[in-house]
């Protein structure tokens, strides 16, 4: 859920609304407002600022502010003139909707690289370097992300899994020790089979990287670290997941690369003899072929 999203279903007192509907309604005007600005131009008191922060879960009025202003900053770039959830129509050409389907994926991946914050891109990086085995744990179309994960990390020497069945999911995420490390793969973080996963491996005190849509879900919440996807599909009214997806196989993209450059000369050999020693093949194309 998005910050603005709870604040207009949280319960205020009358004074608080005010207040409320104030910062609502400036937006990204609130970064050059005081408590005490607030406050004269509401007719109310700073206090009730510090209140309502609290209501929404914040220690005070200048962590919500920030995070107020993050979410503003995030839904005003990137996709503007875009629909994510009807990106052509009936009347467009085959060619105009191959434009318009490069051109969501491309602003998909901006999105994706705006989200992405340096602390908690090198916290899961740590959790990944640290664990024995990486297990991902994914439902539907996110699985195929999954695996192609999965093989990538396997294909530099690193143990990971993933796991599409439910009860398999159930199952392993119950086998998974502290020594191993979960990346649980959930957009709108409510998934109920990944939600039931991930309280599996908390158990055993396994560390959890999300991947998640923004604002506040139970995903995240259980989570050690969170990774955001761009966030800007409905859960039904879309003609298919382009941008989630997307954002999400970047994502792990990012992760493995991370990873990979950690031992960057050992990685690249280990890939290098495995496709050596694995693969064989004529190819004609001088671009293909290896020298």
């Amino acid at each position: 859920m998005l910050l603005q999203e709870k604040m207009g279903k949280q319960k205020f007192s009358p004074s608080e609304q005010i207040v409320v509907n104030f910062i609502l309604k400036q937006q990204e005007l609130i970064k050059n407002y005081s408590t005490t600005m607030i406050a004269a131009d509401t007719y109310t008191s700073p206090s009730i600022l510090i209140r309502i922060s609290k209501k929404l879960g914040f220690s005070g009025y200048n962590e919500f502010k920030k995070v107020f202003l993050d979410e503003i900053a995030y839904l005003k770039a990137n996709f503007q003139g875009i629909d994510a959830n009807r990106p052509f129509n009936s009347t467009d050409s085959i060619m105009n909707i191959a434009n318009k389907i490069t051109k969501i994926k491309i602003e998909s991946l901006k999105d994706t690289l705006f989200l992405i914050a340096h602390d908690s891109l090198q916290e899961a990086i740590g959790i990944m370097r640290r664990s024995q085995t990486i297990k991902v744990f994914a439902i539907s179309n996110l699985s195929f992300q999954a695996e192609e994960f999965v093989f990538k990390i396997r294909h530099i020497g690193k143990k990971a899994e993933t796991y599409s069945i439910s009860n398999t999911m159930y199952q392993e995420a119950t086998m998974t020790s502290s020594n191993d490390c979960a990346i649980c793969i959930s957009y709108s973080g409510e998934s109920g089979e990944l939600l039931s996963v991930t309280k599996y491996l908390l158990t055993n005190h396994v560390p959890v990287i999300a991947i998640t849509s923004i604002g506040e879900n139970s995903l995240a919440k259980l989570a050690d670290v969170s990774l955001r996807t761009t966030t800007r599909e409905k859960s039904y009214s879309k003609i298919a997941a382009f941008t989630s997806l997307e954002s999400v196989a970047l994502i792990l993209d990012i992760l493995y690369s991370c990873y990979f450059k950690i031992e960057y000369q050992k990685h690249y050999q280990y890939k290098v003899n495995l496709a050596q020693s694995t693969e064989s093949r004529q190819i004609d194309n001088q671009i293909i072929q290896e020298e």
